[in-house]
């Protein structure tokens, strides 16, 4: 019988620890955790949190809903829709993460802009 892993993520806890914890493909788990080496800013670990809150909200769904299931078209229509939520929730934090890097660029060539129009 397959069995659901707890909750993992919480506001407070270590950003790896989460990542880790929170039973993501290998691929995207090794993503993430890159991303917070590469960048380690607070706006992407809480773009990270808000990701990673949004998987275990649709990973409790899904077992809640599989558990309820009478048939396997049931399981299967379940699973489909867990992976259209996971799918989503990637979407979701790839346009997050691309706002982020347009401010902080947008921000970098205001200072730009500034230093070259107050330059004599």
């Amino acid at each position: 019988m397959i069995q659901s892993r707890k909750p993992v993520v919480a506001k407070d806890g270590d950003i790896y620890q989460l990542i880790y914890e929170s039973n993501l493909d290998s691929k995207l788990e090794q993503i993430l955790i890159g991303l917070m080496k590469d960048n380690p800013s607070s706006k992407i670990e809480m773009t990270i949190r808000k990701f990673l809150l949004y998987v275990e909200h649709s990973t409790e769904n899904f077992w809640t809903i599989y558990y309820n299931a009478k048939t396997y078209q049931e399981k299967l229509d379940c699973y489909y829709q867990f992976s259209k939520n996971q799918c989503l929730a990637t979407e979701v934090l790839i346009r997050d993460l691309d706002s982020l890097s347009s401010e902080e660029e947008i921000k970098e060539n205001l200072n730009s802009i500034m230093k070259e129009g107050f330059t004599f």
